[in-house]
């Protein structure tokens, strides 16, 4: 069955567009026709989008009668304001993580999109990466046994101000929580669910910060099993970005990045070595063999590429159109996932208040 292509648009043309956003939608011509970008004062886009149309402001886009999707990948303070109002004009939507800097914020955009059946999705893209999907592989099989506890680190050595001065604003939506750890804690919700409990211990380390650039979180599960998430701005030798301990082994993988770096580079997803990783940046696997002794190898992961994320989405809107209302179980994130992922942060900021653990 054919369909009309679904008129997009994103409302910026800056480095979440040109890395994880437009390479993606442009390699499906099937389901999108990416025809519009937001540019307050230039017309970078024309450069690649000649044809595309240039709005000065989200809100004149919002207006647009012929647009049917809208990226909001805007700075995470304007996430519910524009996504509240692009839904109210009737649009499909994408929000960038965060998804919203209150649980409250969340469920309003939920309960909107639910109303007018339009599709809402968040842009948790690590999902789709490599060292997530080894991860799952290793979790389904039970390579490890029982899992006993994990560490996911997201670490950067970030001694000066960002030069996006906006991200340094002590504004909702804002510090590290919401930056880096949101990746961190939607992987644990992708690999082991909802936790039962969330203790942490959350400051600013820079002199100079006014955000939140220090997180430590502590994710509580049934059978004992703990996983801690952590990110921070001043560490200048990175660890492991993932462990998992089990009764039979553990995984240790170091950030590889692929999909960003090649991006950066210049390397398109349609490229033959895009997402590809080699033995220098596999993960290690030591388990538990038949004799007691241990065994390493190392445990290459998966091709990987964004592009997953944009499929599910183009099949999920066409269903819709054919079923006439939204299959949240369709979409590549469900929203009340992200909502969850929200309920932890706030958790979080609770239990550092309290000084104590925070049931769920």
């Amino acid at each position: 069955m054919n369909f009309n292509r679904i008129r997009t648009a994103i409302c910026s043309y800056g480095y979440s567009t040109k890395i994880f956003h437009e390479p993606y939608i442009a390699m499906l011509p099937e389901y999108f026709d990416l025809r519009a970008f937001v540019e307050r004062h230039n017309n970078n886009s024309k450069e690649r989008y000649p044809l595309a149309k240039i709005y000065r402001s989200c809100e004149e886009l919002f207006a647009a009668e012929d647009i049917d999707l809208i990226v909001v990948n805007t700075p995470s303070p304007t996430h519910f304001e524009y996504a509240r109002k692009a839904l109210e004009a009737g649009k499909h939507v994408v929000i960038d993580k965060p998804f919203t800097a209150t649980s409250k914020e969340a469920e309003t955009l939920i309960d909107i999109a639910k109303k007018k059946n339009l599709v809402l999705t968040v842009f948790h893209n690590r999902r789709w990466e490599g060292e997530l999907i080894a991860m799952k592989q290793v979790v389904d099989q039970k390579l490890l046994g029982k899992l006993i506890d994990g560490e996911f680190r997201f670490e950067r050595f970030k001694n000066k101000p960002n030069p996006k001065a906006h991200k340094e604003e002590p504004l909702p939506g804002n510090g590290l929580m919401y930056e880096l750890c949101t990746h961190l804690i939607d992987q644990a919700l992708f690999l082991f669910g909802m936790p039962k409990a969330v203790f942490a211990d959350i400051c600013k380390e820079r002199e100079f910060s006014e955000i939140d650039d220090y997180c430590v979180i502590v994710l509580y599960y049934e059978n004992q099993f703990r996983l801690l998430i952590k990110s921070a701005l001043l560490v200048a030798d990175i660890g492991p970005s993932y462990t998992l301990n089990g009764h039979k082994g553990s995984f240790v993988k170091y950030r590889a990045n692929i999909l960003e770096e090649q991006s950066v580079n210049g390397i398109r997803p349609c490229d033959e070595n895009f997402g590809k990783e080699d033995e220098t940046t596999a993960a290690r696997l030591t388990t538990l063999q038949p004799d007691d002794s241990l065994k390493t190898v190392k445990y290459i992961s998966p091709d990987s590429s964004y592009i997953g994320f944009y499929q599910k989405l183009g099949e999920a809107i066409n269903n819709m159109k054919i079923n006439k209302y939204v299959n949240a179980q369709l979409l590549p994130v469900e929203p009340e996932d992200a909502l969850n992922g929200i309920r932890i942060i706030e958790a979080a900021y609770e239990s550092v208040k309290q000084g104590k653990i925070i049931d769920l």
